[in-house]
């Protein structure tokens, strides 16, 4: 295993359960990789731009080599990347729409270059729309952002929300339409706690997460749900308000995450946490925290895993992303 530093990094001493929290880009998109690792992510997550800009800059070969290079060297895996918060291809104003559309396949192709195995996307408001309408919207606009974008590796994963206004996805139902319109393309479903709560769903009792469970299984179904958001809720059960809190000190509690890790249909999802921080060390903290009610975490070094076929040069991927022709609204995102 190779570390920055004297000594080992926390993540050398757990096990292959793949945890992690959303990391800030920053400084870098490589100091992402290298904060991950030193507060003991086994994976983690990453805006590839900023969350709330329409304009993106072209990442650099030096920027996704480096980034590249750490995350397999320490075996930071999978890397999920968070689309910006803006797009809503659910839109029904054309023009808006539009730019989203651009703008999601910017997320895919940087997601691309990254060697990002996820991508997750908030599946967007209808606003004055009808959901049925707003559902058949946002299919047709990822499947032309992957016609778009393709050949595309990355699994987009379509988020559930907490059920606020006119809102998608707040019910697993309304993510079952949205992927069953996009049969055969890389779309699967990412379920955030948080959202759940919020949405209704009592995930902090024995009773509510098997319902929670039962009610998935029977619409999305369990395994298109590689990863969970996993948040504790600082807003009531059923207020369809998303607020976050630290691991335990919610609505979900310690006790309930205690359940959720360790429910055998969950164990071996991968858990990023985007719990908020407020003051400096409290990421590390919220993975400790989801960590010591984890049954089974043993004190292991990991290994370096070997790089994957699909890892082809950062020169090479830059230029494919850039050969692209773009229109003058494409990526338009910028702060880091």
């Amino acid at each position: 295993m190779l570390s920055v530093g004297e000594g080992k990094s926390e993540a050398e001493a757990f096990s292959k359960w793949r945890v992690g929290v959303h990391t800030s880009i920053a400084g870098s998109l490589a100091q992402a990789a290298e904060h991950a690792h030193q507060i003991g992510c086994t994976s983690f997550q990453i805006f590839s731009s900023s969350p709330r800009m329409w304009r993106a800059r072209d990442l650099t070969a030096e920027e996704i080599s480096a980034f590249v290079r750490l995350r397999w060297r320490y075996d930071l895996s999978p890397v999920v990347i968070h689309t910006n918060y803006l797009v809503n291809l659910a839109s029904p104003d054309p023009l808006l729409r539009q730019r989203s559309l651009e703008a999601f396949v910017g997320e895919i192709r940087r997601a691309e270059a990254l060697g990002a195995e996820y991508l997750v996307l908030h599946p967007g408001s209808c606003r004055d729309g009808s959901k049925e309408q707003g559902i058949r919207t946002v299919a047709a606009s990822l499947r032309e952002a992957i016609r778009i974008a393709q050949p595309v590796k990355t699994t987009i994963l379509v988020e559930n929300m907490c059920g606020q206004g006119n809102v998608l996805g707040g019910s697993f139902a309304e993510l079952r339409d949205i992927l069953a319109l996009l049969d055969g393309l890389p779309v699967e479903c990412c379920v955030d706690t948080a959202h759940c709560f919020a949405a209704g769903m009592d995930i902090a009792t024995a009773e509510g997460l098997a319902a929670m469970l039962s009610e998935l299984d029977r619409t999305v179904g369990l395994r298109p749900v590689p990863v969970i958001h996993a948040n504790d809720s600082r807003s009531p059960l059923g207020s369809h308000r998303d607020r976050h809190e630290h691991i335990g000190k919610g609505g979900i509690g310690l006790e309930g995450f205690r359940r959720i890790v360790n429910h055998p249909a969950l164990r071996k999802k991968v858990f990023i946490l985007e719990t908020p921080i407020e003051t400096e060390g409290d990421d590390r903290r919220n993975l400790q925290a989801i960590r010591s009610v984890r049954e089974g975490e043993t004190s292991r070094t990991r290994p370096v895993r070997a790089r994957p076929k699909r890892m082809v040069a950062a020169t090479t991927l830059l230029q494919a992303i850039t050969a692209r022709p773009r229109s003058k609204d494409s990526m338009r995102k910028a702060r880091p």
